[in-house]
């Protein structure tokens, strides 16, 4: 190992890290996500999307990429928490050249953002999961169907099996740190529960509750009748194929039905 990779190694210290490169590096996966929806949407139109919404999008890390993957596209990044998309727009719009005016970044709440229609727009990450009461993630469905072009497709991530439901502890190597994923008690009569992200570095220190998450742990068959409901025309499921070890492989094809697994986790997409 040369010098500059052990410095890379232990460059990390919960004084002088940055919660949301971690999170970037250890959560996001924005181009397989990208490649993903890029890759269902053309089988269902012949063609690529081409604008993206973004819902939830943080440091608005995917709507970067998104333009940057062809010099056509363009995005729309919606969330709540401006000292976050300012850090986005510092560490991935710089990069961007005069592709970053074809990313248009709202400061404003996903059930009443105004945006031009898109072809595709995500919720990824289980944010949706936010909203905990059926007549309000109704809504928020609702308003992501009103801003798809006709035909477009409205892409969210789900987890679930009987490890979303225990309490438990997961830690990740990552370069230069550990990631550490932490369920909460889970409340059987309404499906909430807590979670959390921590992240502990070489020099022995932790970065505790770095984020937190307060959710109702929605289940598939809840999330596509939702689907329905608000207007949808089709839903379909694309669940993840597991490696010789039993893990995730990154794989996701199209399943009409599927075992139950001890944790999985699956793409929703809702057609308008």
């Amino acid at each position: 190992m040369s010098s500059t990779q052990r410095q890379r190694r232990v460059r990390y210290s919960a004084k002088t890290a940055d919660k949301h490169v971690l999170y970037e590096e250890s959560v996001q996966e924005v181009d397989a996500d990208i490649k993903f929806v890029s890759r269902v949407y053309k089988k269902k139109h012949g063609v690529k999307p081409m604008i993206l919404r973004e819902d939830f999008c943080g440091t608005a890390r995917m709507c970067a990429s998104w333009v940057k993957s062809d010099k056509n596209r363009k995005a729309i990044g919606v969330d709540l928490d401006q000292p976050t998309l300012d850090w986005g727009l510092k560490r991935h719009f710089a990069q961007l050249g005069d592709r970053a005016k074809q990313v248009k970044l709202l400061c404003q709440n996903v059930l009443t953002a105004r945006s031009t229609p898109a072809d595709v727009t995500v919720a990824l990450n289980f944010s949706y999961w936010i909203f905990k009461e059926r007549h309000e993630l109704k809504k928020y469905f609702q308003a992501a169907r009103k801003h798809l072009k006709p035909g477009g497709a409205f892409v969210l991530d789900i987890y679930g099996g009987p490890d979303a439901q225990i309490v438990s502890t997961e830690d990740r190597k990552m370069e230069g740190f550990t990631y550490i994923w932490e369920q909460g008690p889970y409340n059987a009569f309404n499906a909430h529960a807590k979670r959390y992200i921590h992240f502990r570095f070489p020099d022995g220190t932790q970065m505790r509750k770095a984020f937190v998450y307060d959710w109702r742990i929605w289940s598939l068959p809840e999330v596509q009748d939702l689907l329905y409901d608000a207007g949808f025309s089709q839903v379909d499921l694309y669940w993840e194929g597991c490696d010789e070890d039993g893990d995730g492989n990154g794989v996701f094809r199209q399943v009409r039905q599927v075992e139950n697994e001890e944790c999985w986790i699956a793409y929703v997409v809702g057609w308008r």
